[in-house]
């Protein structure tokens, strides 16, 4: 028992174990406590002192300290911590094994030493700040060493003395629990309510409301305690019951539970209606009338349970709950044996809650879950009472039995007709209607209850069909056209019969009066079935047996039996009589009894098996036209599977066999993308040069030529690549966005294989294609194509500017370099006039570092040989008179180009014209940017 009251103690208090005293900052303490607060701040040479240390050290302290000494309350409230931490770890370590703990004798010394210091310093300091933490450690102490009563003595003080303490809420809530576990309900209220106004943030609300709740139900207050009960439900604001976590529907049952239980004490359902009838907020007032219904029923009390339920219904008719609820009742009454109530509350229920009634009308907003859940069990009732009425006509003949049956069957068959065949109904109603010599209409139902189109479902009905039909057939009143209704009946009745149940002792006796009708009236397409039969006597001719056969063989294929049909038409193509008109139309038939096994295959999504059909059609019928289109199938198909080699084996046979097919395009076109699909680009770009040709889809013949290059270009087959790209460039002129883009191409694949003059060209192509088009045709694009292509000829030029030295003769030299110099800026000039960033900052700077070199070009020209030194001092002064406004010239196009970081652009080109600038200014220059200089060398 002292295990188990260790162990309930360490649970009870596990929200103490966070709470234990700190210590009380005191100097004179500093240097016995290394591991309190005092440690953080202690020079590092200190050594750290061990638990043992510390508390030697306060024990030692505590012997010859007097009770005057300011820190010895301090010390006796640090010591009693450092014993009950000991003991905490001793618990914890033996938290498994209860014997050792019961016999640890240091446990209980801790334990007993702990017990012992906080008493010393609540005796002799009973006034001091802080007494409420040490009285909070005794309990614990108290309650870890299983002396109960002392433990809650002691949180009876710490309540009583320490109102506002931070433990009065938890020591009030554990006080309260007590007196709730000794009985001593009132008490246990009054400490739960002292709980529940706490003003502080109080995890123990929630609880304590639940179980104030119980305390008054313990004391006969069963309205306050509902009270309770209900606000600890609303405050948990539970989702819908269905959506709940495990956890959370325990605590919802919990407390449903306990609301069903206090009103069961009251008036039941009266007083709970009573109660809630002015609280139209509460969320899940339907659990509370359930939880009432589940007591009285485990009780037998069927009728005040029912009551419980209906209460719910006609005070809240427009719940989602309240058809659940009289569906309930149906069930109680049905499961008490009480059958007469049970079919009134049907009858009730029904009338109120069927699938068409306003109930649903007016709710729209229930879900469908809800309403398929009463539905089905509505339609399981009516199964029920369907059936007990039937039963009791076949037994009494009563004619309001009979109408109470028929009634019913139409009401399933009203709301329900889309289970109406699992439930048999149709079957049973038709039986009914048959009882009563009804045969017209027992003929539908039966006809309802067999059939699903031509299939089936219902052996029994379908046998009751065609008796029936036979029946009604020969009826004397009937008109030609109603005999000729049923005879189509039986007829088709008859076949479907003997199709399915070949082996049934009863299909020869509906063959054979099925087959002498048909042959009556002409019928050969309804008889088809039956054609063996006949052929079996052995009396008919070739020819009669190849008309037969071939009749069945296209009946066949009416019903999608083409497996069958074309074993049909093989048989009849070896017939050695055929005429050419016959051999064409079995070949016909042939064919599309192939196609059609393809086209099902495909519908069913069995690729393969289609493809293998639609192939076959081909083989089989070669020169029919179906056999074109089975082969287009089989393409496609084999296409969707990724048969790659399979479809080039089809695409090759289709080109061979049908060159002249409104498909054979279509067909080119899927040969390129399964070349591209299994990676034979190089096939796939001559089939695209193929389909490329002008003349047809212009949209597409652009669309081939420019992936065919692509596809070479990707594929290292440049040579290929600028063949197309060039046809491209030429054809398609109309196309200026694209043919600039494959003028661009050129220009690249040009430099790779090195025909830098083919390059050039194709440079210059694009700056002439630019000229003369028309600028609403441009875009950004084309522009940065066009500039870049400048940009190159620009630097082109800009080599051979460079390379012109002014050597002697210096005039002719000069000429030259500035031929260069003004090709050079021109093209440059070119280039930044697209205003394409990405090329006109480079093409200003360079146009900059032309008249920058051209300025120290002419100062590091060569001199004429006859000057003496006073001329050639003179001679350099006039080399630096002309070589400024060069420099000049080209400072003001650095400033240009330094004037794009105002628009927010500073690349690599504008740094370079800023570094330029330092440069040729090394202090700061102080020049305003003259914007008007690249204008002007523009125009």
């Amino acid at each position: 028992m002292l295990i188990r009251k260790l162990i309930i103690a360490v649970t009870s208090l596990a929200l103490l174990s966070s709470c234990a005293n700190t210590d009380v900052k005191q100097a004179t303490l500093h240097d016995i406590d290394s591991g309190g607060e005092q440690a953080k701040v202690q020079d590092s040479s200190t050594p750290t002192k061990s638990d043992d240390d510390i508390r030697s050290a306060y024990e030692n302290y505590l012997k010859h300290a007097s009770k005057n000494d300011k820190s010895r309350i301090n010390a006796l409230t640090r010591l009693a911590e450092l014993e009950f931490e000991l003991s905490e770890e001793i618990l914890k370590n033996n938290e498994n094994e209860h014997e050792a703990l019961l016999n640890n004798k240091l446990y209980h010394e801790k334990l007993d030493r702990t017990i012992s210091l906080l008493n010393t310093s609540l005796q002799d300091y009973p006034a001091t700040k802080g007494n409420d933490k040490a009285l909070y450690q005794l309990a614990k102490a108290y309650d870890q060493k299983g002396e109960t009563a002392l433990s809650h003595t002691t949180m009876e003080k710490l309540a009583n003395r320490h109102p506002r303490s931070k433990h009065y809420t938890e020591i009030q809530f554990r006080l309260a629990e007590a007196a709730f576990s000794q009985k001593q309900y009132t008490i246990a209220e009054d400490k739960y309510t002292e709980v529940i106004g706490s003003r502080k943030n109080n995890v123990f609300y929630e609880k304590s409301l639940y179980k104030r709740g119980w305390s008054r139900f313990k004391q006969g207050f069963y309205t306050e305690a509902v009270d309770d009960f209900s606000h600890v439900i609303n405050l948990n604001k539970f989702d819908d019951y269905a959506d709940l976590t495990p956890s959370k529907k325990g605590l919802f049952d919990e407390y449903f539970r306990a609301i069903g239980l206090s009103f069961s004490y009251l008036d039941g359902a009266e007083a709970l209606s009573h109660y809630f009838s002015g609280n139209s907020e509460f969320k899940h007032l339907y659990y509370a009338y359930q939880s009432l219904n589940e007591l009285y029923l485990k009780e037998d009390r069927n009728s005040d349970a029912v009551n419980a339920l209906n209460h719910f219904a006609q005070n809240n008719p427009y719940s989602p709950h309240a058809p659940v609820a009289l569906l309930k009742t149906i069930e109680i009454w049905k499961s008490a044996g009480f059958t007469a109530q049970a079919n009134m509350a049907l009858e009730v229920f029904y009338a109120n809650y069927q699938p068409n009634s306003a109930y649903w009308n007016n709710h729209p907003s229930i879900d469908l879950k809800t309403f398929n859940q009463v539905q089905n069990t509505l339609k399981t009732h009516i199964l029920t009472i369907t059936a007990n009425h039937h039963q009791k006509y076949l037994k009494s003949r009563s004619r309001e039995q009979y109408h109470q049956a028929e009634r019913w069957y139409k009401n399933y068959l009203k709301h329900y007709r889309s289970s109406s065949r699992k439930d048999n109904i149709h079957f049973l109603y038709a039986s009914l209607l048959a009882e009563r010599q009804q045969y017209a209409q027992a003929f539908q139902q039966y006809e309802l209850a067999a059939y699903d189109e031509n299939i089936i479902i219902n052996k029994n009905a379908a046998y009751e069909t065609i008796l029936l039909s036979a029946d009604l057939m020969n009826l004397t009143s009937n008109t030609r056209h109603q005999t000729t209704l049923w005879i189509n009946r039986l007829l088709h009745y008859s076949t479907l019969y003997s199709q399915q149940y070949t082996t049934d002792t009863k299909t020869i006796s509906i063959i054979s009066h099925a087959s002498e009708i048909a042959y009556k009236d002409k019928r050969y397409h309804e008889t088809i079935e039956l054609a063996e039969l006949i052929s079996a006597t052995g009396s008919v001719t070739l020819a009669l047996m190849d008309n037969i056969n071939a009749l069945k063989a296209h009946s066949h294929i009416k019903l999608n039996q083409y497996q069958s049909a074309e074993d049909i038409y093989r048989a009849l193509l070896k017939s050695h009589h055929l005429t050419l008109s016959q051999q064409s139309s079995f070949f016909d038939g042939l064919a599309l009894s192939i196609y059609y096994q393809g086209k099902t295959a495909a519908d069913k999504g069995n690729v393969d098996e289609a493809i293998q059909h639609y192939a076959r059609v081909n083989h089989s019928a070669p020169k029919n036209p179906t056999a074109a289109t089975g082969l287009y199938n089989a393409i496609t198909l084999s296409m969707t599977k990724e048969y790659w080699q399979q479809a080039i084996g089809f695409i090759k046979r289709f080109q061979h066999q049908f060159p002249h097919h409104q498909h054979s395009r279509d067909v080119s076109k899927k040969l390129t993308v399964i070349y591209l699909n299994s990676e034979q680009d190089i096939a796939a770009a001559r089939e695209l040069e193929k389909l490329s040709k002008p003349g047809q889809d212009q949209e597409y013949s652009i669309a081939a030529l420019w992936k065919a290059g692509e596809l070479y270009e990707a594929n290292q087959d440049y040579h290929s690549a600028i063949r197309t790209y060039t046809q491209f460039s030429e054809t398609y002129t109309q196309q200026f966005s694209q043919q600039m883009e494959a003028m661009m191409k050129l220009v690249a694949l040009n430099q790779l294989i090195g025909e830098a003059d083919r390059e050039s060209a194709w440079h210059k192509k694009i700056i002439q294609t630019d000229k003369i088009t028309t600028s609403s045709l441009k875009t950004t694009r084309t522009m940065f194509i066009a500039s870049t292509a400048a940009l190159h000829l620009a630097e082109r030029s800009h080599l051979e500017f460079s390379r012109i030295k002014l050597a002697l003769p210096l005039k002719r030299h000069l000429k030259l370099k500035k031929a260069a110099m003004q090709s050079a800026v021109n093209l440059y000039g070119r280039a930044a006039s697209y205003r394409s960033i990405a090329t006109a900052t480079q093409a200003t700077h360079q146009i900059g570092n032309i008249f920058n070199e051209f300025s120290r070009a002419l100062l590091q020209s060569a001199r004429p040989k006859e000057l003496n030194e006073d001329e050639l001092e003179q001679y350099q002064f006039l080399l630096e008179d002309q070589s400024f406004p060069f420099e000049e010239k080209a400072i003001e196009f650095y400033e240009t180009n330094l004037a794009h970081i105002a628009d927010g652009i500073y690349d690599e080109w504008v740094k370079n014209s800023h570094d330029q600038l330092k440069h040729l200014f090394p202090v700061r220059y102080q020049r305003e940017a003259k914007l008007d200089g690249y204008i002007n060398v523009l125009h």
